[in-house]
């Protein structure tokens, strides 16, 4: 069944929206997190209304859907930024699946729908994002509120392309038609397969050996597809027995046979087919594992596209050896005119000889044709090194193969794991309490050498712990900073630098300097015989605090971060929130928090999703303060 829109559905619905141009933005409504309704007054024509839904389907709504009695906060934002704006464009970027609605109000605004991944609408005020469904980065942009907008790297669009452009980028590809039409020519799978069946042309042909008719062919069947859309649609809703399955711009002849119900407009058909589709389809659709298997599917591609390319260069250099004479002839007749002839000359030589299809002296090569097969070599070369250098490049492209294979088990491993995953999610969605131990009264962690770390909660519990739990086995921290916890480290006699460091990051973590939100700071620890609430003549020690005596053994420049992760302590299954040293020691599924601007209420019912386990135990052993997340291992984080 189709689950998202594909770039000819976009194609479809923009020539569709431009019935909206000239309209004001009259009310936008937004509900269960990504649906979007946007409300158009249009001179002439009265109210429509465009439906983002799911942040992956878009269309012109020819019901209302049930919309929520009270606008929500990001509701509210979008209508002060774009009520009353007049819509001056709509239009399809390039041929990606992006809608873009060009807005002028008191400034210029565009809003972008991006209806690919997981989906996004963002909104941007003179060329700079001002509203984003969801924040975003990638190596090449990022989508998040006062930053620029950038439109995804461009693909190649069939939209603008010229016949040699077409042609050109097909001969590039080494790979059988339909996945070149489908990933090269940016068609993707379901037209690829509708054009070369049109084309009457086996979608299993490599696309380097298509003929000029068939390039011609092909495009030809793919403007007859471009303008349907554009000026002759045929809405459809194709139907498996009862059941709908796709929704398209015009019929396809993939479907012969089928049952098609035809609509006015691709929106009515999208909105029917919604409508339609079964509920459990939209509850079970995994992302993750549709990105994983659609990895799996491009790596099998991989492998046998290298595969064909290595037999090409070992069926090349076995040629060279079964004419061996005639082509040794030929490469030492060259090689003799390259040290006394100019290049003119050399290419006017080249034409005595039938074998010879073209030549390059810049680069010393000539293509010659043996066997209905071409070959490139350097005439500067003897036949054996030409030999050997094909023979080379088969074998590097075989080792290839084999990381490759083993990137193939790999993800298929994962895929797996995921399956397996989301039966379990199935079967019993419940968190589930770990077992609590003694020490969970306190704030807690293990160290990188298996030493319980504890601090106080509060004045009370910071008393508690001196007097009932330290000895003089152990060793007392503090941050160098007033108002920290007092944490001690259960058998820190024995414990590494490594292990003091840990808890210098742990006492400081905890302290007010989180909220203040600074990148490092420093510690220190001492003997337990230095640690007294005895005060001298005139002090008073409060409630919680101590008076430390003697030599202070100071720890520089330690990092504001912790670590959350899951853990074995004892048999028993933990999430422990440490100092990443200790907590990558000790568990392979973690984040790595610090400071920053998301409240800790909201990271921790997310985290608490994440590891599955009820919200208290995340909140509990999180430091004090907001929170950004800085890193992730092996943890699925969901808003």
């Amino acid at each position: 069944m189709k689950n998202e829109m594909s770039a000819f559905d976009v194609l479809a619905l923009t020539a569709e929206m431009r019935s909206i141009v000239g309209g004001f933005i009259d009310k936008i409504f937004h509900w269960n997190g990504s649906n979007f309704l946007f409300r158009i007054n249009v001179p002439g024509s009265g109210k429509k209304e465009i439906v983002f839904q799911e942040a992956r389907w878009l269309y012109l709504a020819s019901e209302r859907p049930e919309l929520p009695g009270i606008p929500s906060q990001l509701a509210m934002v979008m209508r002060k930024h774009l009520a009353g704006g007049r819509i001056t464009s709509v239009y399809q970027k390039d041929f990606d699946r992006i809608v873009v609605l060009e807005i002028q109000r008191d400034k210029k605004y565009e809003v972008i729908f991006e209806i690919f991944g997981d989906g996004n609408l963002i909104v941007v005020q003179e060329g700079k994002i001002v509203i984003a469904l969801a924040s975003k980065q990638w190596k090449h942009r990022e989508i998040r509120p006062g930053v620029e907008y950038n439109f995804p790297p461009s693909r190649f669009n069939p939209l603008a392309a010229t016949f040699e452009s077409f042609k050109a980028a097909l001969q590039q590809s080494k790979s059988d038609i339909v996945r070149s039409l489908a990933t090269v020519v940016n068609l993707g799978g379901q037209y690829a397969e509708e054009i070369c069946l049109r084309a009457g042309i086996d979608k299993n042909k490599k696309a380097d050996a298509l003929t000029e008719e068939d390039f011609k062919n092909l495009n030809v069947r793919l403007r007859e597809i471009i303008d349907s859309i554009r000026t002759k649609p045929e809405p459809n809703l194709v139907f498996n027995n009862d059941s709908p399955v796709d929704v398209t711009p015009i019929r396809l002849m993939i479907y012969a046979g089928a049952r098609a119900d035809q609509f006015v407009s691709f929106s009515d058909a999208i909105n029917r087919f919604l409508e339609l589709r079964p509920k459990i389809e939209i509850e079970t659709v995994d992302e993750e594992l549709r990105r994983l298997e659609r990895q799996l599917e491009q790596q099998k591609n991989t492998i046998q596209e290298l595969r064909s390319r290595a037999d090409e260069y070992s069926k090349s250099a076995e040629l060279l050896f079964v004419n061996y004479t005639a082509i040794n002839e030929i490469l030492c007749k060259f090689k003799e005119r390259a040290t006394s002839s100019k290049w003119n000359e050399i290419i006017e030589f080249s034409k005595g000889f039938n074998i010879v299809k073209s030549i390059e002296p810049s680069e010393h090569s000539i293509e010659i044709e043996v066997d209905g097969k071409r070959i490139k070599l350097d005439y500067l070369k003897s036949l054996e090194e030409n030999a050997d250098a094909f023979y080379q490049e088969s074998k590097r492209l075989r080792e290839k193969i084999e990381g490759a294979l083993l990137a193939i088990k790999e993800t298929e491993a994962r895929i797996e794991q995921r399956r397996v995953k989301k039966v379990t999610e199935t079967v019993d969605k419940r968190t589930k309490k770990t077992k609590e131990f003694w020490f969970e009264r306190y704030k807690w962690f293990i160290t990188s050498g298996g030493r319980l770390v504890l601090a106080g909660r509060d004045a009370k519990t910071n008393e508690q712990l001196v007097k009932k739990h330290m000895t003089t086995a152990d060793r007392f921290v503090h941050a160098d900073i007033h108002g920290a916890p007092s944490v001690i480290v259960k058998d820190g006699a024995m414990a590494s630098d490594e292990e003091m460091k840990e808890a210098g990051i742990f006492a400081l973590a905890h302290s007010k300097i989180w909220k203040a939100g600074a990148g490092e700071g420093s510690a220190y620890w001492v003997l337990p015989d230095q640690v007294s609430k005895t005060p001298e003549a005139g002090e008073f020690v409060p409630r919680g605090a101590f008076v430390i005596r003697g030599k202070r053994n100071y720890l520089h420049h330690l990092p504001i971060e912790l670590a959350i992760g899951e853990i074995d302590h004892q048999g028993e299954r933990k999430i422990m929130c440490g100092p990443r040293s200790a907590v990558e020691k000790q568990s392979t599924k973690f984040v790595v928090i610090v400071p920053g601007n998301i409240d800790r209420n909201q990271i921790s019912s997310v985290l608490a999703r994440s590891f599955e386990v009820p919200e208290e135990e995340i909140s509990r052993i999180l430091p004090p303060g907001d929170i950004s997340i800085k890193e992730k291992k092996n943890v699925a984080i969901e808003s």
